[in-house]
C-alpha cells in the first residue's frame, strides 16, 4: 500500500505517518473534523483559488441580473439570459467532461477558462465605462462565459478527489462549498452597496463598471492561486487519440447501465429545477414584490448565504453516512421555506426565509456531488461529473417557460408553484428505499 492510500484510509495528516524529524519540524497540530481537509497544504492553495472563482462567480450573478431588469424591465428577457448560457452548455458540458479525462493536468484547464473569464469581465466593464452597453452585449458575455465554465467545471470537481483522496472527499466538498457559501454571505450585499453608494439604480448603470473590474480581478487572482496547487500528473490520460464523440457515448452508456448513478443524476436535476427557480427570477422579485433597490438586492443574495455557510459546516462535521436522508431533509426544508418566501411581500421576512432557504440548499448541493462522486468509478469520473453539470444547463433552459409565466402571472405563483413541485418529489424520494438509503 502506498503513503497516499495509507494517509487517505487513516485520515490522518502527511505528519502522522511517521515520526517528525528535524528536517520535518514538530508535528503539526490536527485540526478540527469539520476543518480536515485544511491539514493539507494544497487543499488550501486549493481553497484559495476557488474562493477567487465563487467570490466573482457571486458578484457576477447579482450584477448581471441587475443590469438585465434595469436595461430591460423584462423576467422573460431574465429567462432568456439563462437559456442562452443552458443552449451552450448542452454542448460544453459533456466536452468538458471529456477533457477532465483526458488532460495530463486538469489544473491547467482551469486556469485557462479563468483567465477568459477575467477578460470578459474586464470587456462588460469597458463596454459600461464607454456607455455602450446594450442588452446584447450581456448575452454574448453570458454565453461565452456559459462555455468557459462548462468546460472548467468537470475538471474543477474531478481534481477535488486527486487533491484530498477519497475519505476526505465529504469534508472537502462541504468545505468548498462553505466557502462558496461565504462568498454569497458577503460580496454580493458588497458589490450592491457599492453600486448604491456610486448611485446606481433607476437606470443609471454606469456605476457598474467597478463591479466588473473588481471581477476581473477576483478571476485573476483565482489563476494565480491554482499555480500553488501541485497534483502529479495523470501518468496514462484516458485514449488520447480517441474520438471525442465516441468518448461522449460510452460516459452516456455509463450513466444509462449503472443505475445508481442514474438515479442520482435524474433526482438532482429535477431538485435543482424545482429548487433555483426563484435564484434567476429574484432581481426582478426584489423590485416588484418586496421594493427594493440594488443593495437590498445584494443583501437578500447574501443572507441566503448565512443558512448555506451553517449548512455546509455542518455537512462537513458529518459522517460518511445517511448521506441521502439528510440530503433529502435539507431538500424538504428548503421547499417548505420557498413556498413561504413566495406568499411573503414583506422584505424583512423573505430575508429571513431565505436564510433558510440556504441551509437547505447547501445540503442539497454538498452531498448530490458528494454522492454522485462516491458511486461513480474513476475512470469516468470526469465524463459523469460533466454530465451532472450538463443539468444545469438543461435547466436554465426549462426555466425560460417559468420567465414568461412570471411575466404573464407574477413571480409569486411562479416560485410558490416551483416549491410546491419540490415538496412533493422530496416525499416521493422518501419512500423509496433505493434512494433514501444511499450512504
Amino acid at each position: 500500500m502506498s503513503e497516499g492510500q495509507l494517509r487517505d484510509a487513516a485520515d490522518l495528516p502527511d505528519s502522522s505517518l511517521e515520526p517528525p524529524t528535524e528536517e520535518q519540524g514538530p508535528p503539526r497540530r490536527k485540526l478540527p473534523k469539520t476543518f480536515a481537509a485544511f491539514s493539507d497544504v494544497n487543499y488550501r492553495w486549493f481553497f484559495a483559488s476557488l474562493f477567487g472563482s465563487f467570490a466573482s462567480m457571486n458578484m457576477q450573478m447579482f450584477i448581471r441580473g441587475w443590469l438585465v431588469f434595469e436595461i430591460t424591465g423584462s423576467y422573460e428577457k431574465l429567462g432568456w439570459i439563462n437559456a442562452a448560457t443552458g443552449v451552450v452548455g448542452l454542448f460544453a458540458a459533456p466536452i468538458g467532461g471529456v477533457v477532465a479525462d483526458r488532460v495530463r493536468q486538469k489544473k491547467h484547464v482551469i486556469q485557462y477558462c479563468q483567465a477568459c473569464n477575467a477578460v470578459l469581465a474586464f470587456s462588460i466593464g469597458t463596454l459600461i465605462a464607454l456607455d455602450m452597453l446594450l442588452f446584447e452585449h450581456l448575452v454574448v458575455a453570458a454565453v461565452l462565459q456559459g462555455l468557459s465554465m462548462n468546460i472548467m467545471m468537470p475538471a474543477r470537481q474531478a481534481l477535488t478527489k486527486d487533491v484530498v483522496g477519497v475519505n476526505r472527499l465529504t469534508n472537502a466538498i462541504a468545505l468548498s462549498t462553505s466557502g462558496m457559501n461565504t462568498a454569497r454571505l458577503l460580496l454580493p450585499g458588497l458589490a450592491g452597496g457599492m453600486l448604491a453608494a456610486l448611485g446606481g439604480g433607476h437606470g443609471n448603470i454606469d456605476s457598474a463598471r467597478w463591479i466588473y473590474f473588481v471581477i476581473a480581478l477576483l478571476y485573476v487572482s483565482s489563476v494565480l492561486f491554482m499555480f500553488k496547487v501541485t497534483v502529479a500528473d495523470r501518468a496514462t490520460p484516458l485514449q488520447p487519440d480517441g474520438p471525442v464523440l465516441k468518448e461522449l457515448k460510452s460516459g452516456f452508456a455509463y450513466v444509462l447501465r449503472t443505475p445508481v448513478i442514474f438515479m442520482l443524476l435524474s433526482c438532482n436535476f429535477l431538485m435543482v429545477f424545482f429548487g433555483m427557480t426563484y435564484f434567476m427570477l429574484l432581481p426582478g422579485y426584489a423590485k416588484d414584490v418586496l421594493g427594493a433597490g440594488p443593495d437590498q438586492l445584494g443583501l437578500l443574495i447574501s443572507v441566503s448565504g448565512v443558512g448555506s455557510l451553517a449548512g455546509s459546516l455542518l455537512i462537513a462535521s458529518m459522517p460518511n453516512r445517511n448521506r441521502a436522508r439528510v440530503l433529502l431533509t435539507g431538500s424538504l426544508l428548503l421547499g417548505v421555506a420557498l413556498l413561504a418566501f413566495s406568499m411573503s411581500t414583506s422584505y424583512w421576512l423573505s430575508m429571513v426565509l431565505l436564510v433558510v432557504v440556504g441551509l437547505g440548499q447547501s445540503a442539497r448541493m454538498s452531498l448530490s456531488n458528494v454522492l454522485v462522486q462516491t458511486y461513480v468509478d474513476d475512470e469516468y469520473r470526469g465524463r459523469v461529473l460533466s454530465i451532472y453539470m450538463l443539468e444545469f444547463a438543461v435547466l436554465a433552459i426549462c426555466i425560460y417557460p417559468i420567465s414568461i409565466a412570471a411575466d404573464v402571472f407574477g413571480p409569486q405563483l411562479a416560485v410558490g408553484a416551483s416549491a410546491a413541485g419540490l415538496i412533493a418529489l422530496v416525499l416521493v424520494l422518501f419512500c423509496f428505499p433505493a434512494y433514501r438509503d444511499l450512504q
